[in-house]
């Protein structure tokens, strides 16, 4: 035990020292290790330059006398235990001391070696606990969660400044309240409790504030007891937890929410579509959901940028929500797909109005990047409670429907039927085999003659192409064209189609048949390929076909679509020296101010105007279009001729040439050179 010694008589300093000696001899201190001066200065002194257990000090020095002695060593030591000592019995002196910290008084000439040791045990100890209580009060008073004390009947009987922070109460305004209470009794209201008992609980609570507000706080509580294990008081800490309620909400949000349209999602949607089912059986009553699909989406975003598509989406989310009442659900699904939950419906009608009202509302044009765009939309409805309850399946039924309606013309609505169900069946199965189709080789191509209407002659043909079904026999393009440009199947196919094509305009030269100009129909899907015009370019290279023989047809909605990259991607395949054709063209797509751009060498009449032209005016349109892809140097085709009248008008107007059943059917390559031979043509 290191002991600084501050005496200045030296008697009084040995008799202290052999005490020293003694109490350790009798166990009742460690070694001790003393260091002995005579004034308060030098006492000072040895303190700067060593570390010491405790001092003990006479409180009569040449320096210093009485309570200033002690003040002055316990300022250069604040931590160091004290033991004062003096010659006088002076209970007011004692008192004064313990007042300003000394850990214990002694009085000379009545101290022995049993009381010394005691009085520097006690004086450690009781600085140790000084120490840590005044580490404990700091604790409580700079902790930045809210504490407060309370007794045991849970009176509030001290606070730190935290809780004065976090609530605006002061310790004399809560004094004496209870802990917990009913809204303005107690300072706390309990939600939960993840535990609880007589000793400890924590959890969620309702802190009251000073103001009559109130927040969200998480709670601990601790029982203190006394030596006999009884409970004297508990300690409450809180933090404020409004910012991790809020974060939670939001996430909560964002979980059951679309973050574009601030819709629900699929998630909330089929939550708030079960409740509104369980309502309608017990009630009796309908509900409706519908599927949503925006008509042209693609076109909007594929054109205007994906900033308008989300624009767009925005807008469309807006509208819907005006369509219905505030407890009816409208949710994206993702994507241009949207769905709705009617619930509490009297009658299929109710849906049907507000499915009519959607189809108005979404027929408005949108205004964006300052211009009009127009997209409809198509509405499936699948009923609960009419015929039978088939709430498991109610979403895929109206998924059903929408599509159905799509394929129906777009912009209008279906209720499910189960023929609906057969139908997505058929199209499920032909979309099966449809992927299989190419590996299985069961597409071939028929090839329609374009004939010159003065000589005759065939100067060219259109590559069409036909699925060979091992079981249902051809079928009929209409049938499994869409679905090769749904599932992308329209690009791997688009290529065989024309690899097949030109292998097969380069076989017929072999065969001694003149030079023939082969008409291939590109898709939209295909004409987005980056990598376009170097497959078109291997596959002339690769069949050695002409590039001049091979012509590029595409109808002129495709090309509308996004003119101006259909410029930039048609003018890279006119590079390649092939020729583009614009067909159905007089549909009322084209503007004319962009005809001027395009790369094109040929124009199409539209069949639809041809099968008129014994009319004035549609004769008046088929000659004009004529007449101006003439006088543009544009080669002119028409399409669909069937009547010899439309072929005397054609010749009359000197059209380029002609297709259509007047002349022949598509048929298959065999069959091609057997007309070409009647036709008065020397083959080989």
């Amino acid at each position: 035990m290191r002991i600084l010694l501050v005496e200045d008589n030296p008697g009084d300093a040995r008799l202290i020292e052999l005490l020293l000696q003694e109490a350790f001899e009798a166990g009742r201190i460690s070694s001790p290790r003393v260091s002995r001066v005579g004034s308060v200065a030098e006492g000072l002194a040895k303190l700067e330059a060593e570390d010491y257990d405790i001092a003990l000090i006479d409180l009569s020095l040449p320096d210093a006398h009485g309570r200033e002695t002690y003040e002055r060593i316990q300022q250069g030591a604040p931590d160091l235990p004290v033991v004062a000592m003096t010659g006088n019995d002076d209970e007011r002196m004692a008192e004064d001391l313990v007042a300003a910290g000394a850990q214990d008084y002694l009085i000379k000439g009545q101290v022995d070696a049993r009381v010394l040791g005691r009085a520097l045990r006690y004086a450690i100890e009781r600085k140790r606990s000084e120490e840590k209580l005044r580490l404990v009060a700091q604790v409580f008073e700079v902790a930045l969660e809210g504490i407060l004390v309370t007794d045991a009947d849970q009176a509030i009987v001290s606070i730190n400044r935290a809780f004065t922070d976090l609530t605006g109460f002061r310790e004399g305004e809560v004094a004496g309240q209870p802990m917990f209470g009913e809204e303005d009794l107690g300072i706390f209201r309990k939600v939960w409790a993840t535990q609880s008992g007589a000793e400890h609980w924590q959890g969620e609570a309702i802190c009251r504030r000073a103001q009559g507000d109130s927040f969200p706080v998480w709670l601990n509580i601790n029982a203190v007891k006394n030596a006999v294990g009884r409970v004297t008081h508990y300690v409450a800490a809180f933090s404020d937890i409004t910012a991790l309620k809020r974060t939670e909400e939001r996430l909560r949000h964002i979980a059951h929410h679309d973050t574009l349209t601030g819709l629900p999602n699929r998630m909330l949607l089929e939550d708030r579509m079960e409740h509104a089912l369980a309502q309608a059986r017990r009630k009796h009553d309908f509900v409706a959901v519908m599927f949503i699909d925006l008509d042209r989406f693609k076109v909007v975003n594929d054109t205007l940028g994906h900033a308008a598509g989300d624009e767009l989406l925005r807008m469309a989310a807006h509208r819907l929500r005006g369509c219905v009442r505030e407890v009816d659900t409208v949710a994206r699904l993702g994507g241009d797909e949207f769905a709705v939950v009617l619930g509490d419906l009297a009658a299929r009608e109710d849906a049907a109005l507000v499915a009519r009202k959607i189809l108005h509302v979404m027929g408005r044009p949108f205004a964006l990047q300052d211009q009009e765009v127009f997209v409809t939309a198509s509405v499936g409805i699948a009923m609960y409670g009419e015929d039978s309850n088939y709430e498991s399946d109610v979403m895929e039924r109206a998924d059903i429907a929408m599509y159905h309606a799509k394929r129906t013309g777009r912009n209008n609505f279906h209720f499910y039927s189960p023929h609906m169900n057969v139908l997505s069946q058929q199209r499920l199965t032909l979309e099966t085999d449809l992927r299989r189709a190419l590996e299985r080789e069961e597409f071939v191509l028929h090839y329609q003659p374009q004939v010159d209407p003065g000589g005759g002659g065939i100067i060219g043909v259109e590559a069409l192409i036909r699925w060979a079904h091992k079981e249902r026999g051809l079928v009929p393009p209409v049938e499994f064209i869409p679905l090769l440009e749904d599932t992308g199947l329209i690009v791997p196919v688009g290529e065989w189609v024309m690899r097949t094509a030109a292998r097969q305009a380069v076989a017929w030269q072999k065969e001694g048949l003149p030079p023939l100009r082969m008409a291939v129909n590109l898709s939209a899907r295909q004409l987005k390929e980056e990598n376009l015009p170097e497959r078109v370019a291997e596959i002339l290279a690769e069949t050695g076909l002409s590039p001049d023989l091979l012509e590029i047809e595409l109808t002129e909605s495709i090309v509308m679509e996004n003119a101006e990259e259909a410029v930039a991607a048609l003018g890279r395949l006119k590079a390649l020296g092939v020729r583009i054709a614009l067909d159905d063209f007089g549909t009322g797509a084209s503007s004319l101010a962009y005809l001027k751009n395009f790369p094109i060498d040929t124009l199409k009449l539209s069949a639809d105007i041809i099968v008129e032209v014994e009319q004035e005016f549609d004769a008046a349109i088929a000659g004009a279009v004529i007449t101006m892809a003439r006088n543009m140097k544009l080669s002119s085709v028409a399409e669909g001729v069937e009547t010899a009248a439309q072929f005397d008008f054609l010749r009359r107007e000197q059209c380029d040439s002609i297709q259509g059943f007047l002349i022949s059917r598509p048929m298959a390559p065999e069959a091609l050179r057997e007309l070409f031979e009647g036709l008065g043509h020397k083959v080989g």
